[in-house]
């Protein structure tokens, strides 16, 4: 068509005088660099970073760097955070939400101490429109509304514009169009009365998106026509492709579609230029469709599979391949291939099913607890049974120990008394010496009859020492051989407790794996194939029922939208609890699988294994994959981290599996932070694999948990 042609036209001159005037600008600054120091040359890296922002990413991101580093060294934190706020905006242009996201942080943090308003609002609404890219709406509108608080406050008409604009976004995509209406038209007053032409051809654009939501395609045309006029001719090539995109489904609501064609190989043709890579898988699909339409299948396809293609590259295109598989299912039911739609149909919910992983995860954890919580007050209730009846037992013998220790005492009684007796004996033979020397004199035979006397007495004490020591070496004897028994026998009972606590922690995990499985199978053979059926039936009646009405059909596609969401639920649920990759692929398989159902934007994930090539004990699997899968999700909820390294490596000495991030950490010498189901549930596993697990952890410095198994 000749108005895009035209309006292409324009955007390159203009892009072609901007190029110009950026090198000019670039050269200048270079220069300077040379001559200046200090304050004014960490100004000059903030704008070389600017000025090469559209030019060469890599060269602004090193003066970007160059300026934190002079500024940090000079002390200069107003020049720090411009840095810190011009790398977020090319981590944005990057598409790498999550450093852009982490760069307005720390520039926001510094703008907050100087107490910098208008640095602070810039901050906002430049993360509001990072979480509106990443579908994050509600955030998007949460910080579009701390934006316009402040600039309504400093009076900063630009500023409030443009807040009022992505407020307006934000509502839009969350559903709320009557408020997305009068921020957009509030935005615009202001924008007219400052002459802010580039905001305009934003928010036109977003009042032709209501629009086109409520049907209003008259209206909705004539704001895509203004947006179009002026984006062409400041240069606006990001909201130039939007508005070309959606005027190709205007035109295929409209039924004209040769000309919606030509509206989106423009658009494509622009975000290629602008390295949007999610713009062009979706205007890929658009293109698709319009190409169903015109019943041009061949070309069709090859346009959903160029889109399919492109979405593997980037890892936040998941929700874009879901809708390129729905075009694809509508293109062979067009075309009467209902198997391969039967296929584009079970791929449209494995990744819509992404999106839900999270929620169904935390749900499945609290029917686990509540299932391993009624199991182990089961276990406990048996071991006290047992207990008590061991506790009888060694009441028993501490008894008999009692009457014993009574013997021995009434044995050192009579030991005592015949000490005592022992004594009388030696003071009456000292007296009766004490006579035989007065007396010596008297004669030779009374003498020889009191030494026969003393040799009796020495002969009685020496027996009575010698059953002394015997009966005090048998008394201690008899001790040792006691605690020698009761240590047996506490050690026999130590070791039944341990078996039996091993055997029942065994049938748990059994049996809850077991009823895993069980479900898992129920859901996916049973239901699952019914309401996939239910589904294919309800697609292929679509176009032979006469609704009478626009509501009538609205009825139907509710109908069969609540069948597709059943199918999403039912496959999730089924997925969760017995992935098929751990059935069919062994360990490493099921964990990168179930890694790459979490969302790269939330946390970036490295998976390394070794020597898991042959498979290994079903159970040993099962345990450590449920033991990754409870380590993972603890470190999404809880941990803040943004980077998780898994390694899992089996040798002649075992499996080794660590699990590391970069989190805010916890002390690992606080015991509540054991008592938690998380950890416990780890730590019953691993050990009954005979294996062991250590957490290495400190506040603000990640965590380690390291696992080692051994093979048997």
């Amino acid at each position: 068509m000749k108005q895009i042609a035209l309006s292409i036209v324009a955007l390159l001159l203009f892009c072609a005088t901007q190029a110009q005037k950026n090198r000019r600008i670039i050269d200048s600054l270079e220069k300077l660099v040379l001559v200046q120091k200090d304050s004014a040359l960490a100004n000059t890296y903030n704008e070389l970073t600017w000025q090469y922002r559209t030019v060469n990413r890599d060269k602004a991101m090193e003066y970007g760097n160059k300026a934190i580093e002079l500024a940090t060294k000079i002390k200069y934190p107003k020049s720090i955070a411009q840095a810190y706020n011009d790398m977020g905006i090319i981590y944005m242009d990057k598409q790498d939400y999550a450093r852009a996201l982490a760069s307005y942080d720390k520039s926001l943090e510094i703008r907050q101490k100087l107490k910098d308003q208008n640095g602070m609002a810039a901050v906002y609404l430049k993360k509001g429109i990072i979480y509106q890219k990443s579908s994050k709406y509600e955030k998007s509108l949460e910080n579009a509304l701390k934006a316009l608080e402040i600039y309504d406050a400093i009076n900063n008409d630009y500023g409030k514009a443009a807040a009022l604009n992505n407020a307006g976004l934000a509502n839009q995509n969350i559903g709320n169009l009557d408020k997305a209406m009068d921020y957009f038209k509030k935005s615009i007053a202001i924008k007219e009365r400052i002459k802010d032409r580039s905001g305009l051809a934003g928010t036109y654009l977003g009042i032709g998106n209501i629009y086109f939501f409520n049907n209003n395609y008259t209206d909705s045309k004539t704001y895509f026509d203004k947006s179009e006029e002026i984006a062409a001719k400041i240069g606006d090539v990001e909201t130039l492709s939007v508005v070309y995109h959606n005027l190709a489904a205007w035109n295929e609501k409209a039924g004209t579609t040769k000309e919606g064609i030509e509206y989106i190989e423009a658009a494509l043709d622009l975000r290629k230029k602008a390295g949007d890579i999610k713009g062009q898988v979706s205007s890929l699909n658009v293109w698709g469709g319009l190409l169903t339409k015109e019943k041009k299948y061949k070309e069709a396809e090859d346009k959903l599979q160029q889109g399919l293609i492109l979405a593997d590259t980037l890892a936040s295109c998941l929700q874009e391949k879901g809708r390129i598989y729905r075009s694809l299912q509508n293109l062979y039911e067009a075309m009467g291939d209902f198997k391969k739609a039967g296929e584009a149909s079970r791929m449209v919910v494995v990744f819509t099913d992404s999106v839900h992983t999270d929620e169904l995860t935390k749900k499945f954890t609290e029917i686990e607890t509540k299932y391993q919580t009624l199991e182990k007050e089961k276990l406990i209730q048996q071991q006290q049974s047992q207990l008590t009846k061991k506790l009888y037992e060694l009441s028993q013998r501490d008894l008999l120990l009692s009457q014993n220790q009574l013997v021995l005492a009434s044995n050192e009684l009579e030991i005592k008394k015949q000490n005592e007796k022992i004594l009388e004996q030696r003071l009456d033979s000292t007296q009766k010496e004490e006579n035989i020397q007065s007396l010596y004199k008297q004669g030779r035979i009374k003498e020889l009859e009191l030494n026969n006397q003393k040799l009796l007495v020495n002969k009685k004490n020496i027996t009575i020492t010698v059953i002394s020591i015997v009966t005090l070496m048998l008394l201690l004897l008899g001790i040792s051989v006691y605690r020698r028994y009761k240590l047996k026998k506490e050690k026999q009972l130590q070791e039944t407790i341990f078996k039996q606590q091993e055997l029942a922690t065994k049938a748990i995990l059994e049996a809850e794996e077991n009823e895993r499985k069980r479900i898992a199978g129920d859901l996916h053979d049973g239901i699952g194939q019914l309401m996939s059926a239910a589904k294919m039936n309800l697609s292929a009646i679509e176009n032979e029922i006469p609704f009478a009405n626009t509501d009538q059909r609205k009825v139907y596609e509710k109908a069969q939208n609540l069948v597709d969401e059943s199918c999403k639920e039912v496959r999730a649920v089924s997925h969760n609890m017995m992935p098929n990759a751990l059935l069919k692929s062994g360990l490493a398989s099921a964990v990168r699988e179930f890694l790459n159902q979490i969302d790269s934007k939330v946390i970036k994930i490295d998976l390394y294994t070794e020597g898991l090539n042959e498979r290994i004990d079903a159970n040993v699997e099962t345990v450590l994959y449920r033991v990754i899968q409870e380590s993972v999700n603890n470190v999404i909820k809880h941990a803040g981290a943004n980077h998780l390294d898994i390694s899992l490596i089996k040798d002649a000495d075992g499996i080794a599996a660590t699990i590391e991030d970069n989190g805010k950490g916890f002390d690992t010498l606080d015991k509540n932070k054991f008592e938690g189901i998380g950890l416990k549930n780890i730590q019953t596993r691993v050990e009954y694999l005979k294996g062991s697990v250590e957490w290495n952890s400190s506040l603000g410095k990640g965590t380690l948990v390291a696992i080692h198994v051994p093979l048997m």
